[in-house]
């Protein structure tokens, strides 16, 4: 007869590896300064705080390539909006004058 029981936290062995693709509006070429590409990807770096894993970053004038591996806690939706949100937010603290742009 067993006593106790003992329950196993199962680490998360899903691959959830997405590529995207974030344009700026009206595919303006704001990705010309090294300044705002480090703002950009300084800001999906703080995602890793909640799981997020990336792969090769790439930037080209007017849009950046990347590809994610996103937890499972996060929809698709849900993972984009705060990818989005976080590099954006750190570009405008970042980067003075950038909102003359928008």
């Amino acid at each position: 007869m067993n006593l106790f029981s003992v329950s196993i936290k199962k680490a998360d062995t899903r691959n959830n590896w997405l590529d995207f693709m974030f344009v700026a509006k009206c595919r303006y070429n704001v990705f010309g300064k090294q300044k705002t590409i480090d703002a950009c990807v300084a800001g999906f770096r703080e995602l890793e705080a909640f799981g997020f894993r990336f792969g090769v970053i790439g930037f080209a004038g007017s849009h950046v390539h990347f590809s994610a591996d996103v937890p499972k806690r996060y929809s698709v939706l849900d993972a984009e909006t705060m990818l989005k949100s976080h590099s954006s937010a750190r570009i405008f603290d970042e980067v003075p004058n950038f909102r003359k742009r928008y």
